[in-house]
């Protein structure tokens, strides 16, 4: 967007209020956070595997382009963001460093977004729910890399030649239209909740179908559901573009919208990193909270499984199994008695009642289990863990 003239001085009788302080506070405080949660989910995912992963990478990445546009922002507030235009502060120089800062800015937190939701993508192909959630899972990705960093890239770098003009109107070169920047401003943010809302019930759906303890669901549920939280922002963003759009003040009107910005990708960071730690942060609130508080008492499975008794010699001396020595990692979403070992997965049973012709007895002959082997999946593809 290419600053407004300067006029000779400010019309009478009109506000000269500042809210640039919102920007120098909420900022900071968004990136603090954020960078609070991704260290935690990496030092836990270090614990665990001593490697990290795809989904780890690309969320760093997220979090680090993210700083760079914060400290932008940052100096968006000093340069003019939050004063008026007929502010008398706001002098050609000013407006000149504010626009250039804001095109920066803009730029670092379009490829933090685009990070963050491709480390969200990584994390959810890891969980082999069905061939055909995959399939969605790239078709999302591929939206919003087109809504959210290709085009909006080229709008960026192509919309004024040089892109010096953008900040200074004075260059001789060219400008485009407004309509191209606002097209892709409703485009993104559109995607943004569209893949967020896919991102968040996709797959509290699959936990609809999984037979699961339902304290261990709705531990699940409360994860995946943080994530309306990034929706809800892009929906203020969204309302903030279109109110931006029709402003004659830019300046004081873009607070609301770099606020959202920003808090977006934080939010995104946040809801990233909680997934992985579900377990650990569990574990934690068990330390803290009253034991009955977190319905630690054993609880009876629903349905027609039942746990049958072990005979036989067992070592005297047990050891953790391994999805509990790695409670960070994507394992950790299902329980123990789910079948997180060498040997089995999601073990599905079934009880046959047989009852023979010699038998005095008027109830059934209840057999053993019989897992089917040939089913026996485990929800995480091997490849990635």
């Amino acid at each position: 967007m290419a600053p407004p003239p300067p006029s000779s001085g400010p019309p009478p009788n009109l506000p000269l209020d500042d809210r640039s302080k919102e920007i120098l506070i909420a900022i900071p405080i968004l990136a603090a956070v954020s960078s609070i949660f991704i260290v935690f989910r990496l030092a836990v995912s270090f614990r665990n595997r001593r490697f990290y992963l795809l989904t780890d990478y690309l969320l760093v990445l997220g979090a680090a382009l993210e700083i760079v546009a914060v400290v932008y922002v940052y100096q968006t507030a000093l340069h003019g963001q939050g004063k008026h235009v007929w502010d008398p502060s706001m002098t050609p120089a000013n407006l000149s460093a504010y626009f250039k800062e804001l095109w920066f800015a803009q730029l670092f937190n379009i490829y933090a977004m685009a990070a963050v939701k491709g480390s969200i993508a990584a994390y959810l192909l890891m969980l082999d729910f069905s061939k055909t959630f995959r399939i969605m899972v790239w078709i999302s990705l591929f939206i919003h890399i087109t809504t959210n960093f290709i085009y909006p890239s080229v709008i960026l770098f192509g919309e004024c030649a040089p892109i010096a003009k953008h900040w200074n109107p004075m260059l001789p070169g060219y400008c485009w239209r407004d309509t191209p920047r606002v097209v892709s401003g409703y485009l993104g943010a559109g995607s943004n909740i569209a893949t967020d809302l896919f991102y968040t019930s996709a797959p509290l759906v699959y936990l609809h179908n999984v037979q699961l303890p339902s304290r261990t669901k709705w531990g699940v549920r409360v994860v995946f559901l943080l994530g309306l939280i990034t929706t809800t922002i892009s929906a203020l963003k969204f309302y903030e573009m279109r109110a931006l759009h029709d402003s004659l003040d830019p300046s004081y009107k873009a607070v609301n919208l770099s606020i959202y910005s920003n808090a977006e990708v934080a939010a995104g960071i946040i809801t990233a990193s909680l997934p992985p730690l579900r377990k650990t942060i569990e574990n934690l609130l068990k330390k803290v909270l009253p034991e009955g508080f977190m319905g630690m008492a054993t609880s009876r499975t629903k349905g027609n499984s039942y746990n049958m008794p072990v005979y036989g010699s067992q070592n005297s001396r047990t050891e953790k199994p391994k999805h509990e020595q790695d409670d960070g990692s994507e394992k950790a979403i299902l329980p123990e008695e789910f079948g997180w070992d060498n040997k089995t997965g999601i073990v599905r049973t079934t009880h046959f009642s047989v009852a023979g012709p010699e038998s005095s007895s008027s109830s059934p002959t209840v057999l053993s289990p019989r897992s089917f082997e040939d089913e026996k999946k485990s929800p995480y593809r091997s490849d990635f863990v």
